[in-house]
């Protein structure tokens, strides 16, 4: 071996067993072909584990999401089976719409409020979904938009600094796993050390830890890159989940989707169902009226 060159241990990840500086290099030596004064990382990548064959899958954040909290709510909705659709919950939906007209197009002016939530509703899949959460009337929507409108006053007051594009679908099809990963992303910020994810919550942030990994593996493996944050903010109450995605979080969150897929394939491939766990989860569950451990649950927190 030169005198010039020294053998250093490196992490599993590539990085050496030394401090790095400030602009991402090492300063020491090493072997090969790589610059004798600066240790290169290997540019990182994310591969989806193999999962059990089976039937094709759309997998999204809420998906993952709800199989962590109970795998039989997951199976529910991957059969197409879906809560009932509530006032509350379709004004949200409208108020995500208007945060994202706001930053796309600017404030939106008191007097054509009412006529902005009409053009929202009437220009999207949101009237498809008026009858089933009971607004027949004209007059049904107006408590609906004085709850939109309490949530928009609040996001005004968020900052906007950096705002890149909004409602952003991500897809990312694995062919050999048979699935495709997706999901929408509320808000995408252009911040000093990258790309800020950012979901907005118009009732509590919850347990966004699962859903917020999703989208940082997504970011990964649709856009080859890992976002510098993700971000989930209750505009209701300003509660703020924030956390640095790694590679080796990504990974694991991708071994964690892959053990779903093998598991609900594993299941239905032995006429079986997945397990239930009753929790919060459960008021707005698909099937707890077929579901013991969903109704103890929901009587317990009534």
């Amino acid at each position: 071996m030169d005198a010039e060159q020294e053998v250093i241990s490196v992490h599993e990840d590539g990085r050496p067993d030394r401090p790095w500086i400030a602009d991402g290099s090492c300063p020491v030596e090493t072997c090969g072909t790589v610059d004798s004064r600066i240790y290169a990382p290997p540019p990182m990548n994310l591969v989806f584990p193999e999962v059990v064959p089976g039937d094709a899958l759309r997998i999204s954040a809420s998906t993952f999401q709800n199989w962590k909290r109970c795998p039989g709510n997951a199976e529910a909705r991957l059969r197409g089976l879906h809560p009932p659709e509530s006032r509350h919950s379709f004004a949200g939906s409208l108020a995500h719409r208007l945060f994202k007209r706001h930053l796309t197009d600017g404030p939106i002016p008191e007097e054509e409020f009412a006529m902005v939530c009409r053009q929202e509703i009437g220009s999207t899949n949101l009237k498809f979904r008026l009858a089933e959460a009971g607004l027949r009337k004209m007059s049904d929507l107006e408590p609906l938009f004085d709850e939109a409108r309490d949530l928009y006053r609040r996001f005004r007051m968020l900052p906007a600094g950096g705002f890149r594009e909004g409602e952003v679908s991500l897809e990312h099809p694995l062919p050999d796993a048979g699935i495709t990963l997706v999901g929408v992303v509320d808000a995408v910020f252009e911040d000093d050390g990258g790309v800020r994810l950012v979901d907005w919550k118009t009732g509590g942030v919850h347990d966004p830890e699962a859903q917020m990994g999703f989208y940082a593996m997504l970011w990964a493996l649709a856009r080859g890159e890992l976002p510098a944050a993700v971000e989930a903010l209750s505009v209701r109450s300003g509660e703020v989940y924030r956390d640095t995605p790694t590679w080796e979080t990504a990974r694991s969150v991708a071994e964690e989707v892959a053990e779903m897929v093998s598991s609900l394939r594993t299941a239905w491939e032995r006429g079986g169902d997945a397990d239930r766990y009753g929790g919060p989860w459960c008021s707005w569950c698909p099937v707890l009226e077929e579901c013991p451990e969903g109704q103890t649950a929901s009587r317990l927190l009534d």
